[in-house]
């Protein structure tokens, strides 16, 4: 049985939190994320990278906790990055879009960077500190992969969807299969006038139909 690992490093005096996984982030390990997550916004940490260059996979219900954490941690002036994603993992977040959600960077240091801080190698050794490391075993029955169902931390996110959008979404595939959720939101909401449809509702409106990624809403189009 393989293990996950979730280890916390923190600096002194410097206000980022660096989660480093290694394993695999699925239903059962994804719990154990969120913990380490809320225990840092309950201590006022809100600028947070997670290192994921020891992550071979995640499910949706890892990504859900990335995602659902973002607009709560940016409304206290912080912000979650992601940093070192293996090929396989970035190619899920470049095909779900969450580029338009959560940054992404080659390393923590360009991570850290973004976050206006100092990286690592420009402290002293003895004001870092790794603060608490987590080990837990991953679970071996099968993952559910991301063409079943949403993941169940998207709820409370999308849970406003509305017919009205669903069909504008659609005939906006229609129009243009290639274009982002980010862009789909923009034009909505310029036909309706308001700013009230969401990245969420449109992102659960392409869900529901299989047309997440770029390629399926092709497809969809090609054979209509």
């Amino acid at each position: 049985m393989d293990n996950i690992k979730i280890s916390l490093l923190e600096n002194p005096g410097d206000d980022v939190s660096e989660v480093r996984v290694d394993g695999v982030i699925d239903t059962i390990t994804a719990a154990e994320l969120e913990d380490i997550i809320d225990t840092l916004m309950k201590r006022s940490r809100y600028k947070v990278i997670v290192d994921l260059a020891g992550v071979d996979y995640v499910s949706s219900a890892g990504w859900g906790i990335f995602i659902s954490h973002i607009r709560d941690v940016r409304a206290k002036g912080g912000d979650i990055k992601l940093a070192n994603m293996i090929p396989n993992v970035y190619e899920i977040y470049d095909l779900l879009e969450f580029d338009s959600v959560i940054k992404a960077f080659t390393s923590v240091d360009d991570a850290r960077g973004d976050f206006g801080t100092p990286a690592p190698g420009a402290l002293k050794k003895k004001d870092r500190e790794v603060t608490g490391v987590t080990v837990i075993d991953q679970v071996t029955a099968p993952e559910i992969r991301y063409s079943a169902g949403r993941p169940a931390s998207f709820e409370t996110e999308i849970e406003a969807d509305s017919t009205d959008v669903d069909v504008m979404v659609i005939r906006l595939v229609k129009s243009d299969p290639f274009a982002s959720i980010s862009e789909m939101k923009s034009e909505i909401n310029l036909r309706r006038g308001d700013d009230a449809v969401s990245w969420w509702q449109v992102f659960a409106a392409l869900r529901r139909r299989g047309l997440l990624t770029r390629r399926a809403r092709f497809r969809f189009v090609r054979g209509r």
